[in-house]
Formats: structure tokens, C-alpha cells, sequence
């Protein structure tokens, strides 16, 4: 479990797959992807266990104020080892958007690519119409590192 002042991390276990499906399936979550997240006829713990075994770390997201609800989830993915750098992602139900939670959130996924990985950047991939997504890792001092009209990659050295 990892903790700070505003959010609780807490390993991704089959136990949360119901909630982890559901947020996956959330229409406001969908309209930033390109293609469902599921295999046909996947239950929530087959999901939640491929999800998992992608990842090299993977939380849910609680509040401190409430420890026992479930907020959303983040992850370190991709880690690639000769150029020192991993991916970094989350997903927040809408409810809990633009109250700090996820940047919270990735402060603490942003320590354990530093001081567990041994990373020198973090890069963030969205879709280029995730304008909520884009501002959020601007502001923890992300930069534009490639990006279209369909896709942003933003970049950050740590």
C-alpha cells in the first residue's frame, strides 16, 4: 500500500474486478479510446487478471477521506529498460474528475518508477481530444513529446 495525503494505492487484485471492469466500460472513459478494452465474452477477473499481468505495477485509487471506496486505477506499463523509461496511466470515475486525486496519484506511481525502476522519464499516451488528461500531466510538468490529430504522447524527464 502506498499512501499520501490525498489518495491510497493499493495492488489491483481480482477481489476489485467488478469495479475494475466498470470503470473500464464507463461511456465517459470509452470516448478516449480507440477500441473496447475487452476480448470478446471476457468476464471482469479474466480483464482484470490480463490488465494485470500487462502492468508492471497496477493500483486502484482511494481517498484517504474514504479508504474502502474505490475511485479508479493507475499504472506503470511498458517499462523499457535500455531507454530507462515507463509508461504511465490511470483512470478516475468522472465524479472524482478535477479534484487532484489522479495527480496525486501519479506523484506516488512517479516515486516507485524512480526509486523501484530506476527511470529518467515518464511518458503519458491519450487520445489528442483528452484535453482533461493532457492538462492534468502539463501541470506535473509534462511535455508535448509527439503528437496528431488522433494521439498525444507527453514526456516527462524525472
Amino acid at each position: 500500500m502506498l499512501y499520501n495525503d490525498k489518495v491510497i494505492l493499493r495492488p489491483l487484485t481480482v477481489k476489485d474486478a467488478d469495479f475494475f471492469y466498470e470503470l473500464n466500460a464507463h461511456p465517459a472513459l470509452i470516448a478516449n479510446v480507440d477500441e473496447s478494452p475487452f476480448l470478446p465474452n471476457e468476464i471482469p477477473t479474466e480483464f482484470t487478471e490480463r490488465i494485470s499481468a500487462l502492468c508492471d505495477y497496477i493500483f486502484t485509487v482511494r481517498t484517504t477521506e474514504k479508504p474502502n471506496v474505490l475511485i479508479g486505477d493507475c499504472a506503470l506499463h511498458h517499462w523499457d529498460q535500455q531507454n530507462k523509461e515507463v509508461v504511465i496511466g490511470g483512470s478516475l470515475v468522472p465524479d472524482y474528475w478535477g479534484k487532484g486525486y489522479m495527480q496525486a496519484a501519479f506523484n506516488l506511481l512517479a516515486e516507485i518508477a524512480k526509486q523501484e525502476l530506476g527511470v529518467k522519464a515518464l511518458v503519458g499516451c491519450t487520445k489528442t481530444k483528452n484535453t482533461k488528461a493532457i492538462r492534468l500531466v502539463e501541470k506535473m510538468g509534462f511535455v508535448k513529446y509527439q503528437f496528431d490529430e488522433q494521439n498525444t504522447v507527453m514526456r516527462k524527464e524525472i
